[in-house]
């Protein structure tokens, strides 16, 4: 708490015209708070090729469908160290990936299933759709401080309720694609999570980029067994 207020006042002072002592300037206290917020797919460690997460597989990765979240806080809870709540929504949200036992553990926890398993890349189109947006000016509800409770979570129907959201949205606009299942998504709606064909040849060419990315930095090395001949 005594963080976040020294951080809004230090916003609100360099941000400000009439700031005569600005030792860091608006746009630094713009990066500051950026980095804050950063999406978590920002902060996955990369191998050299800058496609392949290096230490978490793909289907590994949590995106939290927040419009379908009950802000029951069980995650944030068991994984604190990966899952926040949101103060202006009451959601819950990923906002650094692990392979934990923690993280599986608070997954299962979740009572409306609305943490979803994904592949790098399905996690990364989902978090830019849901912090930028996607271009469409008919996605406004989905998101923000007032929202709905989708059809799967209530139960019930309402002119409220018939309204998607970013997980939804986007994952049947893929499955209604020309490229479905050619993108080889690990979270398909064709198959059963991870049995995807497609995703399945991707994961072996992530697996052999992964063991020479660490062969090749040495990570690999303490496992050698050494002989002097």
């Amino acid at each position: 708490e005594l963080f976040d207020d020294y951080e809004e006042r230090l916003f609100h002072r360099v941000s400000h015209d009439d700031n005569d002592d600005d030792t860091l300037g608006a746009e630094g206290a713009w990066d500051f708070l950026a980095r804050k917020e950063k999406s978590s797919h920002e902060s996955v460690e990369m191998a050299r090729d800058g496609k392949t997460p290096k230490r978490i597989r793909d289907g590994k990765f949590v995106f939290i469908d927040e419009e379908s979240c009950i802000g029951c806080t069980q995650c944030a809870q068991i994984a604190p160290s990966t899952f926040k709540m949101i103060e202006d929504t009451g959601r819950a949200r990923t906002y650094s990936q692990s392979n934990s036992l923690d993280v599986e553990n608070a997954v299962m926890a979740c009572p409306v299933t609305c943490m979803h398993w994904l592949s790098f890349d399905e996690l990364k189109e989902m978090e830019t759709s849901r912090d930028d947006g996607d271009g469409r000016t008919d996605h406004r509800h989905f998101g923000g401080r007032i929202t709905h409770t989708p059809l799967h979570v209530a139960g019930r129907g309402s002119d409220a309720n018939h309204k998607s959201s970013w997980y939804h949205y986007l994952k049947w606009k893929c499955h209604g694609s020309h490229t479905c299942p050619q993108r080889g998504c690990y979270d398909c709606p064709t198959y059963a999570p991870g049995e995807n064909p497609f995703f399945k040849e991707r994961h072996r060419q992530a697996e052999l980029t992964r063991a020479k990315d660490f062969m090749e930095s040495g990570e690999a090395d303490k496992w050698r067994k050494v002989v002097e001949l």
